[in-house]
């Protein structure tokens, strides 16, 4: 299961990523600073995301190279894209998304005020995708969003009444959907040509005075 979790999360990071990555036996032993030295820096990655798992957890590591800091996070709960899609009812095919990298949210991760951890935290999630030329993007390749969301609760009294954080990784495939105007125009301008072979005029088709089929 956690190595499909890795290959979703590479998924996230494409197209900037080595999705088919596959890890030599005899690098497993090495420290995160070797195998910067051994594979990161001779091949220019920026950040290396480390899964490791015992008996008793899964934890995620997040270091920037080659010099770090590395941001060490308990996973305490996922859900595979392949469970969410079985729930959709029209489930995106992502791999047809990937060809420009995601948009980045984060939420509630303070202001300048925030304590330095979170800001280290805010900064490392945007570094780890490239910035966005708002001047220059183009709407068609804004296709998909990472949110990582902060979550900030009181434990419970037995376990000492501490504030625990979360951060909530999510991914979304979004699209541009047009606004205010009629729900027939705007299949119209998505491209979805109805059948008028029945319509004597277009505008009565718009007008709901003459039914059409989908073509």
């Amino acid at each position: 299961v956690v190595a499909d979790l890795v290959q979703d999360v590479r998924k996230i990071m494409l197209p900037y990523t080595a999705a088919n990555f596959q890890e030599a036996a005899n690098y497993r032993k090495l420290t995160i600073q070797k195998y910067c030295q051994h594979a990161c820096l001779p091949l220019g990655v920026s950040h290396m995301l480390v899964f490791s798992q015992n008996e008793e957890r899964l934890s995620l590591r997040i270091a920037k190279t080659p010099q770090g800091p590395t941001l060490t996070f308990r996973v305490h709960q996922f859900s595979l894209a392949r469970h969410i899609q079985k729930l959709q009812r029209r489930p995106v095919n992502i791999n047809s998304l990937t060809d420009h990298p995601p948009i980045v949210v984060t939420n509630n991760f303070g202001d300048a005020s925030a304590a330095p951890q979170i800001k280290l935290m805010r900064i490392t999630f945007q570094n780890m995708f490239p910035a966005i030329n708002v001047a220059t993007v183009r709407l068609k390749e804004c296709r998909r969003v990472v949110l990582f969301h902060m979550i900030e609760e009181k434990s419970s009294e037995e376990e000492g009444g501490e504030i625990r954080q979360t951060v909530e990784v999510r991914h979304y495939a979004i699209k541009a959907t047009p606004v205010g105007v009629n729900k027939k125009v705007r299949r119209l301008i998505q491209t979805k040509i109805p059948n008028l072979n029945k319509v004597q005029d277009i505008a009565d088709y718009i007008a709901g005075t003459a039914n059409a089929s989908s073509a």
